[in-house]
């Protein structure tokens, strides 16, 4: 029955915790109401699955959670170092415990493999920091380009989150400092192989993780391997196996998995067999990673291989052959030439083999061992022509995608290919692939010049460079053109060579390393010089004043830009003189000369005037000429111009850069207030790490 009117309580509306979206509050609703947002992305959840078999290890378990409440109750987040021989279990206990507490990920669950002790390269913590980022939604575009200010934006993001971080393997206190998240809610433990002491000043407490008891030892050998102990004889013999595999799991799992498949054998006779092999016994005796893992891992990888198919095998074997990290069906295709369809059932046959690890959907890797045993296998078994035309498929495959994908983001220098089955159709999904090929292209680029496929490496490196251009990936950029480079030389194509040289000064310039990029100019200069292009040398010359003004070193822009001038002049390019000019301006105010400054900004306005955006530029650098010369009106005049141009192209930079000026004429007319006010609007407008910034600031300050 409906309640009367006047019984009803009155309405009510309450609202706790965090809102976000739309909200809708009316008195009476009728019909229907369809509500569309943005869908709330699931935490991430990387965290690797713990091992089937895992033998509880109480005493370490119980040290982990006690350092975890001594954290919290002294308010900061729980920083654990997991520090042990190779094998000794360490990051099998983190993923169980991280598992077991999953209060402790509300917010996401993360893992990074930072490969201090693998084949290869050591994770760059750069590298990690925008993989972690973009993992908790940061979009990839919007992650800075230096160290410092990924790690800051890190611990911003995570300031109140309550995630858990996994960080395996790690070589250094310093490759782990950068990755400390934020706030006083999370959990990070760390494995390694060395005691990380320095990270006690970041408040870690260092755990070491003991080997096996011999009860431990014997339970972990038992039910992997499936064969309980016969006889109290056996039973014995099996503690003697856990001895002499001296604790270590990675050992004692060899031992397990390889007489798993010998059922009739008993543990007496196994044990005889481990004590009366000296090599076998000198390996798992010894506590290092390469002596103790080299043995046991082969022969359990071995077994496992024994255990495929011949078109499963083939791709396991063909698969090493690919030096990146990630390991997808189309990778898979180009490498075995089979469809990518059939590939698909391989690697998820691979993946439930253990032998690969699915870490995203429809992506691979190796563990390194694995990949090494892989290698041996395809040493053995495979042709070198098959070798031969499984890398040339996949380097000319990832070269013709690499071109194309920089032919959508850049149709205005690259004439696009003709591909029959791209995986990507628009900008968008070019941009997608790119970053998720990312270090597979760096790879194959220097694959491609050690197989003697230069030609290639200059292919594979075009796509890269629209990701350095609009996500700042400049590490890996300056990998992958290396090669290139290289390549580009011994073929004799110096144009090639000078662009590439060029691009790489850029990128040099942009990571600081001003001498590098200066070498990589004059080399390049030298190019355009023999060619008789001059349109080039004068491009090459104004970036080296460009990049020597940006770096405070204002008489040798001087020099690079007049010398860049001087050529302009010949061309008669209009536009790059009139970027010579402005950057003459510029620096001749730097250097203390407004006269000179403002004949050389005067020069290039009217050069500009289909370019209102540059004009803008020049304008703001002639307000500040005309403050430091004693004309306060028309430097108000010309700034305030290009104040509109800023903001309607929605130049948030040129904006803040236009009220730094209009700030400085405030404070030259004795305004301080205006001028204050100026100063914080650009402030607001600039980015942390722009010069501007730090000068604005200083000018703040400066006012009391």
């Amino acid at each position: 029955m409906d309640t009367p009117p006047h019984h009803r309580p009155p309405s009510e509306n309450r609202v706790q915790g965090h809102i976000s979206g739309t909200s809708i509050q009316v008195g009476t609703l009728r019909g229907d109401v369809h509500l569309t947002g943005e869908r709330r992305r699931p935490p991430p959840r990387q965290l690797p699955t713990p091992p089937a078999t895992f033998v509880r290890r109480s005493e370490s378990t119980a040290m982990v959670s006690d350092a975890l409440a001594r954290a919290r109750t002294h308010r900061r987040n729980g920083l654990i170092v997991l520090t042990g021989v190779a094998g000794v279990g360490k990051t099998a206990l983190a993923t169980r415990f991280l598992h077991d507490h999953a209060e402790l990920s509300a917010d996401g669950a993360l893992f990074v493999d930072l490969r201090g002790f693998s084949e290869g390269r050591v994770t760059d913590p750069y590298e990690a920091l925008e993989v972690l980022l973009v993992s908790l939604g940061v979009e990839p575009g919007t992650v800075p380009a230096d160290l410092a200010a990924r790690a800051a934006m890190w611990r911003s993001v995570t300031d109140r989150t309550r995630i858990a971080l996994l960080l395996d393997d790690a070589f250094s206190a310093a490759q782990v400092r950068s990755l400390l998240p934020g706030g006083e809610k999370s959990t990070v433990i760390v494995t390694s192989r060395i005691h990380l002491a320095g990270l006690r000043i970041d408040g870690a407490e260092i755990i070491t993780v003991p080997p096996l008891d011999s009860a431990q030892g014997v339970e972990l050998l038992t039910r992997l391997s499936g064969r309980p102990p016969a006889t109290s004889q056996e039973e014995a013999a099996i503690g003697h196996i856990v001895d002499l595999c001296a604790g270590l799991p990675v050992a004692v799992c060899t031992v397990a998995i390889g007489e798993s498949a010998h059922r009739w054998r008993s543990w007496n006779r196994v044990e005889r067999r481990l004590r009366d092999t000296s090599a076998r016994l000198g390996r798992l005796a010894d506590t290092g990673e390469r002596i103790g893992l080299e043995v046991s891992v082969r022969g359990a990888f071995d077994l496992s291989y024994r255990n495929l198919d011949p078109a499963q095998a083939r791709l396991y074997r063909r698969l090493s052959w690919h030096p990146g990290p990630d390991l997808t069906s189309q990778i898979a295709s180009y490498v075995t030439g089979d469809p990518i369809s059939a590939c698909e059932g391989l690697l998820e046959d691979l993946a439930h083999h253990h032998l690969l690890t699915e870490y995203r959907d429809g992506r691979y890797g190796f563990h390194d061992l694995l990949q090494l045993h892989a290698r041996e296998k395809a040493a053995e078994e495979e042709t070198p022509r098959a070798f031969s035309e499984g890398v040339g498929r996949l380097l000319e495959m990832f070269g013709d995608l690499s071109v194309a994908a920089d032919a959508l983001l850049r149709p205005y220098a690259v004439a696009p290919p003709a591909l029959e089955e791209a995986p990507f159709s628009t900008p968008a999904e070019a941009t997608e692939w790119l970053h998720d090929e990312r270090r597979n292209l760096a790879a194959l680029a220097e694959l491609a010049l050690i197989r003697e496929h230069p030609r290639q490496a200059l292919r594979l490196v075009e796509g890269l460079w629209s990701l350095f251009l609009h996500h700042g990936q400049a590490s890996l950029y300056l990998r992958a053109v290396t090669p290139a480079i290289t390549g580009a030389r011994e073929l004799g194509e110096t144009r090639a060579l000078g662009r590439l040289l060029n691009k790489r000064a850029l990128v040099y310039g942009h990571l600081g390393r001003v001498d590098d990029a200066m070498a990589d100019l004059t080399d390049a200069e030298q190019i355009w010089t023999a060619a008789g292009d001059l349109e080039r040398v004068a491009q090459t010359r104004q970036r080296r004043g460009i990049l020597a003004f940006r770096n405070r070193r204002f008489d040798e822009a001087l020099v690079h830009l007049q010398d860049a001038l001087e050529v302009d002049e010949q061309t008669g390019i209009e536009h790059n003189k009139a970027i010579t000019l402005m950057m003459l301006g510029r620096a001749h105010l730097a250097a203390g000369s407004p006269v000179q400054a403002q004949t050389h900004l005067e020069r290039a306005l009217p050069l500009l005037t289909g370019d209102p955006y540059n004009a803008a530029r020049v304008r703001i650098a002639l307000g500040s000429v005309l403050v430091a010369r004693s004309m306060p009106g028309r430097a108000r005049r010309e700034t305030e111009a290009a104040l509109e141009v800023m903001r309607a192209r929605g130049s948030s930079s040129g904006e803040g850069k236009a009220w730094e000026v209009l700030g400085e004429v405030a404070e030259y007319e004795g305004d301080l207030t205006r001028a204050r006010s100026a100063y914080e609007r650009a402030s607001a407008l600039l980015v942390t790490g722009d010069p501007a910034r730090k000068r604005v600031e200083q000018r703040l300050e400066g006012l009391g």
